[in-house]
């Protein structure tokens, strides 16, 4: 049987962006039928504003240098409005599809922002991102513009209120277990940039390991 795994985030949270690839890449690498099911916690909602641009930039910068594949400088010219369309992606491909295809839909999201640079508070770039997980993008589409997803994107947030979410990513293993940005919670910042004073760069496929059996 799949396990699952919740993890609450921001889809633009490089933090997020670094535990959803080592979760994917640890369970591709031992072979575990596990899904991730992602869910929205907006940090535009928690903070009642968007997250200043440079604040992004400079913790992907840091972020980069420990999984380097994984971003690039953002070289678009207009940055994201909101990211609750992206949200609202995600939700339309699990009514849609399902979970998995929610968890492709948010990684390939992730990627199409800080790998490529993409608007993710615009359609096209949405519906390309989408066709790049390799999901059925017309299904996806189709619910996204008639179905309430951004009610389920509500939903998700209101739940947060009743866990122990500690920030972007909170990662729910299936025994109930939650841990908060694996491996990387040893920082702080100082005269603008984080400094991260100890990496486990391991810890997210660790903790997959002892908490899904292979």
């Amino acid at each position: 049987m799949t396990a699952t795994v919740t993890i609450y985030s921001d889809i633009h949270c490089p933090w997020a962006a670094l535990t959803v690839h080592r979760l994917r890449r640890a369970r591709d690498a031992n072979g575990l039928d596990v899904v991730f099911d992602p869910r929205a916690w907006p940090l535009e909602l928690v903070n009642s504003s968007g997250t200043p641009r440079d604040i992004v930039e400079t913790e992907t910068a840091v972020l980069a240098q420990h999984e380097e594949e994984l971003f690039s400088r953002f070289r678009g010219d207009s940055w994201p409005s909101s990211f609750l369309p992206a949200f609202e992606a995600v939700a339309a491909a699990r009514r849609a599809l399902g979970v998995r295809a929610a968890e492709d839909v948010d990684y390939a999201l992730r990627i199409a922002f800080f790998r490529e640079s993409a608007d993710l508070s615009v359609r096209p770039a949405i519906a390309e991102a989408v066709a790049a997980s390799g999901v059925d993008t017309e299904a996806v589409m189709k619910v996204w513009d008639r179905e309430p997803v951004r009610a389920d994107v509500l939903d998700d947030y209101a739940r947060s209120a009743d866990l122990p979410v500690q920030g972007s990513p909170q990662v729910f293993w299936p025994g109930g277990e939650t841990t908060h940005n694996p491996g990387m919670t040893d920082h702080e910042w100082v005269r603008g940039i984080p400094r991260l004073r100890s990496v486990d760069a391991d810890a997210a496929e660790r903790l997959l390991l002892k908490h899904i059996a292979a």
